[in-house]
C-alpha cells in the first residue's frame, strides 16, 4: 500500500527535530542561510531510512524506473532505502551510485552499479532510471547525476528529492522539463512541511 500522510508526517517530525541547526550559515553554493540542513542524521539511521523508503517507492515504481540512485553521498543512503522497500512489492530496484568524480584506473566509471538480470548493464542505454537526493538548493548535484545519466544512455524518469529548500533550485530543474517530486518543503525559517503535490501523488496511488 502507498505511504499515508501519517507516515509522512513522522518523517517530518524525525527530520525537523534532528536535521536542523539554526544560525548564521553559508552554504556550499555560497548563499546565506538561517539554518543548516543535515539529512544524514536521519537517512543513515535504519529507522528513518524505512520511512523514507515507504515514503518514496510508489513515487519511483509509478514513473516507471528500473533503477534508482544519485549522487555520492547524500543519495546512497535513500536509493538503498528505496531499493529496499522494493522488496515489499515484489520489486528487486537496483541501486546505483553517480560518483564524486570519475574513477582513475580499473573499469574508470563514472556511475557504480550492481549486476544486471539481463545481458546488459543496469545502466544501459535506453533504460528509464529515478534519481533520488537528500536536498536541493540549487540543483547543482543533481544537474550533475543527470548529465550523468544521460551520458549512459539513460532517461531520467523522475527526480525525486526529500527537502525542496526555497532557493529556486527543483523549480528550475522543473523548467529543463525533469519531473521533480519533493516530499518536503523547508521555508527560510527552516520550518519543514509537507508537500501538498507530493501527498496528491501518494493518494492517486491509494
Amino acid at each position: 500500500m502507498p505511504a499515508n500522510l501519517g507516515l509522512l508526517e513522522e518523517l517530518r517530525d524525525l527530520m525537523q527535530r534532528h536535521c536542523f541547526q539554526y544560525g548564521d550559515f553559508t552554504l556550499t553554493s555560497g548563499r546565506k542561510s538561517k539554518f543548516y540542513y543535515n539529512g544524514k542524521l536521519v537517512t543513515l539511521r535504519p529507522s528513518g531510512a524505512a520511512l523514507i523508503g515507504e515514503a518514496l517507492i510508489d513515487v519511483v515504481l509509478a514513473s516507471g524506473a528500473e533503477a534508482v540512485g544519485g549522487p555520492a553521498l547524500g543519495a546512497v543512503p535513500i536509493a538503498m532505502a528505496v531499493g529496499a522497500a522494493g522488496l515489499t512489492r515484489g520489486r528487486d530496484l537496483p541501486v546505483y551510485v553517480v560518483r564524486m568524480e570519475q574513477k582513475a584506473h580499473g573499469a574508470k566509471d563514472l556511475i557504480a552499479q550492481p549486476f544486471s538480470d539481463d545481458d546488459h548493464d543496469v545502466m544501459a542505454a535506453g533504460r528509464r532510471v529515478a534519481i533520488v537526493e537528500d536536498t536541493i538548493t540549487t540543483g547543482g548535484s543533481v544537474l550533475k547525476a543527470v548529465d550523468a545519466v544521460r551520458a549512459a544512455g539513460c532517461q531520467v524518469a523522475l527526480v525525486a528529492v526529500l527537502v525542496e529548500r526555497a532557493e529556486g533550485g527543483a523549480d528550475a530543474l522543473r523548467k529543463q522539463g525533469l519531473d521533480v517530486a519533493s516530499v518536503f518543503r523547508a521555508d527560510e525559517e527552516g520550518r519543514l512541511t509537507v508537500n501538498p503535490a507530493f501527498a496528491e501523488r501518494l493518494a492517486t496511488k491509494a
